[in-house]
């Protein structure tokens, strides 16, 4: 997979609905590979941090 498209593609869908948000997609090439790609595109950089430590926060929550 070529992960430069998928980023494109992401940053594509945002632009169709209109979002300036965040999004952070993973995906698994195989049992070995997995990749992610993320836009903040016009996002403040606290936001951002604000959003990944909810998320972080969440995950750690479920370990």
């Amino acid at each position: 997979m070529d992960i430069s498209l998928i980023q494109k593609q992401c940053e594509a869908f945002l632009k169709t609905i209109n979002v300036p948000g965040f999004i952070v997609l993973g995906f698994q090439e195989n049992k070995e590979n997995v990749q992610m790609v993320y836009s903040i595109k016009e996002m403040p950089a606290k936001a951002v941090l604000k959003g990944l430590t909810h998320m972080v926060d969440d995950l750690v929550g479920k370990i």
